[in-house]
């Protein structure tokens, strides 16, 4: 668990934001097999998305 803790802290944003498009289009083609599993997809791509804007905003204000 720690070592996916660590690649999480160390990824760069841009890297984040293609897992969860990734992740999202996986969702996408599985959601009419089945529901559940494509909601959950899609709030973990959720997530993803908001950590790297997340870190990439706290990269820009350490940066200036």
């Amino acid at each position: 668990m720690n070592k996916v803790l660590e690649f999480f802290k160390a990824v760069s944003p841009k890297i984040l934001l293609v897992i969860s498009l990734c992740l999202g289009i996986l969702a996408k083609l599985i959601e009419s097999k089945s529901a559940d599993i494509a909601m959950g997809l899609q709030l973990i791509t959720f997530g993803f998305i908001l950590f790297a804007i997340k870190k990439y905003f706290n990269s820009k204000s350490k940066s200036s």
